[in-house]
């Protein structure tokens, strides 16, 4: 069933939306762009997922503005290659993220081809939803990585992009978000949503299937993550409460056997 439903989804060309300017000047004004991303509400989940990066030889996909990328070579990472479709966050990235042993491409995730065990690392936040044959860029994915080399990566998590993020709370007399109406849960493939702009392509796939594919591809699945705020995160953003009725994000740490 897995690859039934991977090869009917292969052949999708990938929507470049962050070069259409009107979306581009909507997501670089969220908090979560560019100098704000330590603020973003996954990362402390996120970070918490990476090994020492020190001598690795480390893959940004969906670098975008790339912050992502320059911490890991900051950290010590032999060499990082962020790669992104977007021009205009490849603009940002080279602007306000160069370093040395950093380097960016412009290729989508689907066109992006490496040698054999090229890196040690592959990292990618709130990207992989964009691709509409997971299976098949995991395996690309474990080809390009070393024995014992890691995935890490960040989603959106299947019960928040099963309603296509529209608008799936129930809401009290006041408007207040008491629910989460989850919806078409098992129907997977692509949902367009209204999301800065109309008619953002992301695709739906449920927990299992995300898993599942990894294990076909031949990884080891050592973390999952479902992060839910705490006080710490409350005390910052109040306004956050509502995210522990329902999953915003899933982490997926995963090893390539070997090494």
């Amino acid at each position: 069933m897995t690859v039934e439903r991977s090869s009917i989804t292969a052949d999708r060309t990938p929507q470049n939306i962050y070069d259409d300017p009107a979306f581009f000047a909507g997501y670089s004004r969220l908090e979560r762009f560019g100098a704000g991303w330590t603020k973003a509400y996954e990362y402390s989940s996120f970070m918490s997922l990476l090994p020492d990066v020190a001598g690795k030889r480390a893959l940004d996909l969906g670098c975008g503005a790339g912050r992502l990328a320059h911490y890991l070579a900051e950290a010590g990472a032999a060499e990082v290659i962020g790669v992104d479709l977007s021009e205009r966050m490849l603009e940002v990235a080279r602007a306000e993220c160069s370093h040395p042993r950093l380097t960016f491409q412009r290729a989508s995730m689907e066109e992006a081809a490496f040698p054999p065990e090229r890196f040690d690392l592959v990292v990618s936040s709130f990207a992989f939803h964009y691709v509409a044959d997971f299976l098949g860029l995991v395996r690309r994915i474990a080809a390009w990585l070393s024995p014992g080399g890691l995935l890490v990566f960040s989603n959106e998590h299947p019960v928040y992009l099963s309603r296509a993020a529209a608008d799936g709370w129930v809401r009290d007399a006041d408007g207040a978000p008491q629910h989460w109406a989850l919806d078409r849960y098992g129907d997977e493939g692509l949902r367009e949503e209204s999301w800065i702009a109309d008619g953002v392509q992301k695709y739906h796939r449920m927990v299992s299937t995300i898993l599942n594919d990894l294990i076909a591809a031949g990884f080891m699945i050592e973390r999952v993550l479902e992060p839910m705020p705490d006080a710490e995160l409350l005390k910052r953003r109040p306004d956050w409460g509502h995210e522990g009725k329902r999953p915003f994000c899933l982490l997926v740490r995963a090893r390539k056997p070997g090494g």
